[in-house]
């Protein structure tokens, strides 16, 4: 993947030889740019991305576009859930046996209650609904490898602790919901051999239930938010001037929006957790719940197997889907005698890739700039901030070019022709002039095309000088206004030339009129393309103006509500889809036992086997701490149905066995018999229980063993 997704095409069209009276490209069609594997499908599905964009600054500023600030919008949804979620707990209580019943009470005696809870829930799932469309466009922009991988990384691992905290949230409402979640978590963690006791054992009463682990639920559903502002921090900590929240009015929309839908369609619990209950139909948010599809349907080990290859896979994205690296040529450079210490490149580059150093040449300058190689996107903004031309990208250096153009322009001249300069975003339409590797475009005659990662690479200085040299003018041609790949780049192009940022254009050294700063990305190739031969004819026009379609009040405010009402309408309806589990309706009868077998007997060591020991070591009689296993026998309606040993658990085998059978059963009343043996004589039942048991469609009845209490019906 690029480190700037146009890679592909400016490898072969960037650069200038100043040996040449046309200026053409230099020294760059041999440098490959890194690009990514699938890179042709990934940029079809950015161009809807641009398409989308367009539709919707149409009738909305790109302030107010939804999808060029993904990330910022799944912040402010994040911290409206943790607000909402602080709030919630004066009406919530954590215990298993009350959690359900705290919230019922609240959803028929306090509004304000209620409307607190649907604005928590709405909340989280939007979150996760705008952070996954966050994901996907930063994936279609290939914006994941390179010094761009720790986002990426990071940005999954803050994904799958959001998760987490949803999946938790489930938990503490303790609904069928919740019994699932728990069911599901248990499936999961009963294949590492961490607990003695399997968890699924915990769930097979309503009274097995532990508090404790309840309560530690709750815990880490509180503490997790914490460490999603660690991630935060480390996943933007590459970025300059990241925009971590909307902006006012944005947040606004969002408060506002969700205030609507909790007020339309308030949150409420499904119907409570029976765990000898089999639930078959109820409503989930398959915003967080969806994983019921794999842990109702598959084996432990299966899940185990699932979660670790395609997380595997996803957090390495950035490697196995890089075809090529970044060469150094790409890697902006600082020329130290140029250097001047103004801090102008290490304030504009948007990635933190160049820091102030003490000056060590020896010269009366306090600093210089310095180049972290590893954070070096090749963007090409710090060309631009730097007026005297110290800090380039060598593939790509700005003197080498301009030397190209004043030839051109000289040539062109002589000719009698009137000279054109197009520089062009390599992320924009520009690849509908379809130039040569010399910058002639057969559709716009006239014009040489030079093409740029990023507007942001274009200098004051460059332009003065071109227009000084002849240029007739100068067209500059920038990617989209929704979510450029190079962040900050036209902002500051469009600040220079307005004399608002540093090193401005200068109107005493060339008129700003012959410049005109267009924005069209890849897929407006005809509009590109009327306007370039526009300005062929005028040569003139406004500084640095892009025409914008008209947006009235009114217009803004119907689109506005009606993309609100959009993105609400996905959050509600993923929140509340139908779910039905694979299982059987059928009656099924559990019996589950945690019990210890008796110790294998001891017995007196002959001769040679005390010779073979230590003297130290030498005892008489063979000590052991090994258990026999504890045979299990079911029988119902007087036929055996189950029959098995259970060996003890440990690596001596001086656990305790443990059994969790589930039985189908029909519906009826049969007399039930459990047996087991915990002696050496596997066909002594040292412990009995017998009983007539009713079985019922999507009942589970449970039989356990306690060492202490003995059997209990459920």
């Amino acid at each position: 993947m690029p480190d700037h997704p146009g890679a592909r095409d400016l490898n072969a069209r960037l650069g200038t030889d100043p040996s040449s009276t046309e200026g053409a490209p230099m020294l760059t069609q041999d440098l490959p740019l890194p690009s990514s594997r699938a890179e042709s499908f990934l940029r079809r599905l950015e161009n809807g991305w641009l398409h989308l964009d367009r539709l919707v600054q149409g009738f909305l500023p790109p302030a107010l576009n939804p999808f060029c600030q993904l990330g910022a919008m799944a912040n402010t949804s994040l911290i409206i859930a943790v607000l909402s979620g602080i709030v919630l707990l004066y009406w919530y209580t954590p215990s298993v046996h009350l959690a359900y019943e705290s919230l019922e009470k609240l959803r028929v005696s306090s509004w304000l209650g209620q409307f607190t809870r649907s604005i928590h829930r709405y909340s989280s799932d939007g979150c996760l609904f705008f952070v996954l469309l966050h994901a996907l466009r930063i994936a279609c922009q290939r914006r994941f490898t390179g010094p761009r991988w720790l986002a990426w990384t990071t940005g999954l691992l803050l994904l799958a602790l959001l998760w987490f905290i949803g999946w938790t949230g489930y938990w503490l409402v303790w609904d069928v919901r919740g019994q699932r979640a728990a069911l599901g978590t248990a499936r999961f963690l009963d294949k590492l051999p961490l607990l003695t006791d399997p968890l699924s054992r915990a769930f097979l009463t309503d009274q097995s239930v532990p508090s404790l682990l309840f309560f530690l639920i709750f815990f880490m559903h509180m503490l997790a938010p914490l460490g999603i502002g660690i991630g935060m921090w480390i996943h933007l900590m590459r970025m300059n001037r990241s925009k971590l929240l909307t902006n006012r009015v944005m947040t606004l929309w969002i408060i506002g929006s969700l205030g609507v839908l909790s007020a339309l369609s308030p949150a409420f619990s499904a119907s409570p957790a029976l765990m000898t209950l089999k639930a078959q139909r109820f409503s989930i948010d398959w915003w967080y719940l969806w994983p019921f599809e794999l842990t109702d349907r598959l084996s432990g080990g299966f899940l185990w197997s699932l979660f670790l290859s395609v997380g595997i896979a996803a957090l390495t994205v950035p490697w196995w889907m890089a075809k090529r690296r970044l060469l150094a040529p790409w890697k902006a450079n600082v020329d130290l005698p140029r250097c001047m210490g103004c801090t102008l490149c290490a304030q504009d580059c948007p990635f933190n890739a160049i820091t102030m150093v003490q000056r060590d040449d020896g010269r009366k300058l306090a600093f210089q700039s310095q180049v972290n190689l590893a954070l070096c996107v090749s963007c090409g903004i710090c060309t631009g901030s730097c007026d005297s031309q110290a800090i380039n990208l060598p593939a790509l250096n700005s003197r080498e070019v301009e030397k190209g153009l004043h030839a051109w322009i000289n040539t062109q001249k002589a000719r009698g022709m009137k000279p054109l300069v197009a520089f062009c975003c390599a992320e924009s339409a520009s690849t509908a002039m379809r130039p040569d590797p010399e910058g002639h475009s057969a559709e716009l005659p006239g014009y040489r095309v030079q093409t740029i990662p990023c507007v942001g690479w274009v200098s004051a200085v460059i332009l003065e000088r071109v227009l000084q040299r002849g240029a007739a003018g100068v067209l500059v041609v920038g990617c989209g206004e929704g979510d450029p790949v190079c962040r900050e780049g036209m902002k500051w192009f469009q600040q220079r030339m307005t004399g608002r940022r540093e090193p401005k254009f200068d109107p005493a050294k060339a008129d700003p009129s012959r410049v005109r700063f267009v924005q069209f990305d890849r897929t407006r190739r005809a509009e590109l393309l009327d306007a370039a031969r526009e300005f062929q004819r005028e040569s003139t026009t406004d500084p640095v103006n892009t025409p914008r379609t008209p947006r009235t009040p009114l217009r803004q405010a119907a689109a506005a509500i009606v993309l609100a009402a959009l993105l609400s309408a996905v959050t509600f309806v993923g929140s509340s889809l139908p779910y039905r589990t694979p299982h059987s309706p059928g009656p099924e009868l559990v019996v589950s036992f945690s019990h210890s077998g008796a110790l294998l007997e001891t017995r007196k060591l002959s001769t040679e086997e005390l010779a073979k020991r230590l003297p130290h070591m030498r005892a008489q009689v063979n000590v052991t701490r090994q258990r026999v296993p504890v045979r299990l026998r079911v029988q119902v309606d007087d036929k055996v149905v189950f029959d098995q040993s259970f060996q003890p658990k440990g690596l001596s085998k001086d656990g305790p066995s443990i059994a969790l059978v589930r039985l189908a059963m029909t519906a009826g009343q049969y007399p039930v018999r459990v047996e087991m043996a915990d002696t050496a004589d596997a066909d002594l039942w040292t412990k009995q229980w017998s009983e007539t048991v009713r079985f019922e469609t999507n009942r589970i009845r449970v039989v356990l063993f306690d060492t202490k209490a003995g059997f209990s019906l459920h």
